[in-house]
């Protein structure tokens, strides 16, 4: 498989089936997706798994599937720093849903109000010098991924300095 025959085809699913996530799929993924360190090697990241063993506990805060990876960023004093662990995050959770598309595993990457506010984040174990950077929905796909999607030409506009 070539990244480029991806194009158009890492949106997440829409519908997930009715099919438990393995954690040890989602440790053994991350193992792999955090090769993406900053340039000073740190690795500013948490994750926090939720599946639907214990209740659904994302009720009401987010779409429903199967599980939950909660993807924490620790907040640096300093600005840059902050920045570029920021940045690692972000190419982590990318690596991340190169590999689960590899195992036909669906992600959608989601944003949501209740993730700034602390009273909420603390009920996942959030701490103080943490943010959540995303929650990415997992599972399998009701619907399968198309092979081959022709999608239209982009035009990129750019100028050389």
């Amino acid at each position: 498989m070539k990244l480029s025959d991806l194009e158009g085809d890492m949106d997440g699913p829409s519908e997930f089936l009715d099919q438990p996530v393995s954690q040890d799929l989602i440790l053994e993924l991350l193992n792999h997706a955090v090769w993406a360190p900053n340039d000073g090697l740190r690795e500013p990241w948490r994750f926090i798994f939720a599946d639907n063993r214990y209740g659904d506990i994302m009720q009401g805060l987010q779409e429903s599937a199967p599980a939950y990876l909660l993807v924490l960023v620790k907040e640096e004093a300093d600005q840059h720093k902050r920045e570029e662990d920021f940045a690692a995050v972000c190419c982590l959770i990318q690596n991340f849903r190169l590999l689960a598309h590899e195992q036909s595993l669906g992600v959608r990457c989601t944003l949501h109000d209740w993730m700034y506010d602390p009273s909420r984040t603390e009920m996942f174990g959030v701490l103080s010098n943490e943010r959540i950077a995303a929650v990415l929905e997992l599972g399998y796909g009701a619907n399968q991924w198309k092979e081959n999607t022709e999608l239209p030409e982009t035009q990129l506009h750019f100028e050389l300095l």
